[in-house]
């Protein structure tokens, strides 16, 4: 296949008679396609392993980022009114990753330039949150942006749960992933970049689903599916449940 591109490089004059050509290639691949969450469910780890052919001199970088499942978000502002504390403002945000971890041979600063990381999204502050109104003020927004990061940071689905990218031999490199218990069901993706003296020379992609299994799904599917009637049978087992410690704890 190189032979071919080659040989199709030299037709198109993209490159003259006995010039050398470097090319990197990249391959990957994690431990596990899928990651099932049952009642029991404390969080794993996700190994990303993979094998660099490098050709030519230059400094090496593999950057690893797992995100997904992206879905709307809404943030609100609680101000005090009236005495008591109310939601007075909100801003919803689309494509919005439910987690997001980033392993990396280095500090993303020394890898690439800041457009090159925000081209990609490979770090929090250049992920690419739409907000829903079309005359935003920068000043709120920034607000409701931090408050996001914020909270998905305290609840430990942005930021951390990744060990740094490590070479075991010349060109076999591995990343882990701690997968948190509270990680939200659906499509993921882990993307893996390769990068030579700052300039992106090779990516590959592969896909990761996170799916609840047991009584857990069936529930999950209910919700979704039969709204109306999984919240009638869940007021059911309140009552049911609130009579039934009534009953117990009464005195006599």
């Amino acid at each position: 296949m190189r032979g071919r591109l080659l040989a199709l490089a030299c037709l198109c004059g993209l490159i003259g008679p006995g010039q050398v050509v470097l090319a990197d290639t990249l391959a990957t691949d994690i431990s596990s396609h899928l990651v099932q969450i049952s009642s029991s469910f404390t969080g794993t780890s996700l190994l990303v392993f993979g094998a660099v052919e490098a050709e030519g001199p230059g400094r090496r970088d593999v950057v690893v980022v797992l995100r997904g499942p992206e879905r709307p978000v809404t943030v609100r502002r609680k101000e005090h009114r009236f005495g008591i504390w109310l939601n007075a403002s909100a801003t919803t945000y689309g494509g919005v990753p439910g987690f997001f971890a980033v392993a990396t041979t280095r500090p993303l600063d020394q890898v690439a330039a800041p457009g090159e990381l925000a081209r990609h999204q490979l770090d929090i502050p250049y992920l690419r949150l739409e907000a829903n109104t079309t005359t935003p003020d920068p000043a709120a927004d920034a607000d409701f942006r931090g408050a996001l990061v914020r909270l998905k940071t305290a609840e430990g689905l942005y930021g951390g749960a990744a060990l740094p990218v490590t070479f075991s031999a010349a060109n076999l490199f591995r990343a882990e992933f701690r997968v948190p218990s509270n990680m939200p069901p659906g499509s993921y993706k882990v993307e893996a970049y390769l990068y030579r003296d700052g300039e992106l020379v090779a990516a590959q992609s592969s896909p990761l689903f996170v799916d609840k299994s047991g009584l857990e799904r069936r529930l999950f599917t209910l919700s979704r599916q039969r709204p109306a009637i999984y919240a009638t049978v869940a007021i059911i087992l309140a009552v049911a449940a609130g009579w039934l410690a009534a009953y117990v704890f009464r005195r006599p």
